[in-house]
């Protein structure tokens, strides 16, 4: 992938400034319009993609490609790399990793989610993120120190994501109205429908993971609630694991989907059986 713009000369335009001077505003009004957090939010991780991409993407191949992408969007890119006709060549093994790059880049999002809108939260709501975040890292590297005696064919695909601007205000104004839009969505369907917030997030988590966590801190009232903001956390990494194994076994692409599968509800068994067991004897100490 290559920089249309050399990460210095962006420095030496105003178009940079401005952007980061903006985002500094929007912290400021943020703090005293609770609501609008997610504006400054979906904003840095703009900025931290970008700024990624400049340092390592251009001397990286897919693999860091679909990780800077999976803080975009970890969906497209499963869509992308499970789908798009030139990705059918790929090896399996490179599939798996650059799809457990792409779930870490989300988790990790998911984890900077919960410290934006609440440093104060005790370690244990952290802890089903990290513990998946480390597992897939972990399946990831071992992969790598398997495939090194392997002979790596140049690949020259790319996925179309990674844009080479500092902040593109447009995707934030997307993803700000959009998370908005899932709070107001989770009201309507238990109101409507009758259904509980637990259903209602697990059938949204289905599409993006951090978006919809985003939309559950934005309303204060989960605050008061530990357990239940434990409990929908989750039901988030369910419905994220639900949908990321159905694209991989409709993919006629992907040779080792099953595997891919067992990994990604592994990885959810090890959070969900850890952070039990921490509550447990944690209560007991």
């Amino acid at each position: 992938m290559k920089h249309e713009t050399p990460l210095i000369s962006h420095f030496k335009q105003t178009h940079i400034w401005l952007d980061m001077g903006l985002l500094a505003v929007l912290f400021v009004v943020a703090a005293y319009i609770p609501l609008l957090k997610i504006v400054p939010l979906v904003a840095s991780l703009e900025l931290l993609s970008f700024f990624s991409f400049h340092l390592f993407a251009k001397r990286s191949g897919l693999k860091l490609q679909g990780f800077l992408g999976g803080f975009i969007s970890s969906t497209a890119v499963f869509a992308q790399v499970l789908y798009d006709d030139k990705f059918a060549s790929l090896p399996s093994r490179d599939m798996t990793q650059t799809l457990l790059l792409a779930l870490s880049a989300m988790l990790f999002e998911c984890v900077f989610i919960l410290y934006f809108f609440s440093a104060k939260l005790p370690f244990v709501y952290f802890l089903p993120f990290l513990l998946q975040l480390g597992f897939f890292f972990a399946v990831f590297f071992l992969i790598r120190r398997d495939s090194k005696n392997v002979k790596h064919e140049k690949q020259e695909m790319d996925i179309e994501m990674l844009i080479d601007h500092p902040i593109i205000w447009k995707n934030v104004a997307k993803l700000s109205i959009f998370i908005i839009v899932l709070v107001s969505l989770m009201r309507f369907i238990g109101d409507e429908f009758g259904l509980s917030r637990e259903i209602s997030v697990l059938v949204i988590s289905f599409f993006e993971a951090h978006a919809i966590l985003a939309a559950i801190m934005v309303q204060s009232s989960v605050d008061q609630d530990g357990v239940e903001l434990l409990r929908l956390i989750f039901l988030i990494l369910l419905g994220n694991a639900l949908s990321k194994s159905y694209l991989a076994y409709k993919s006629e692409n992907f040779v080792k989907k099953w595997t891919f599968i067992g990994l990604t509800f592994t990885g959810l068994a090890i959070s969900v059986v850890v952070t039990g067991a921490w509550i447990y004897f944690g209560a007991l100490a």
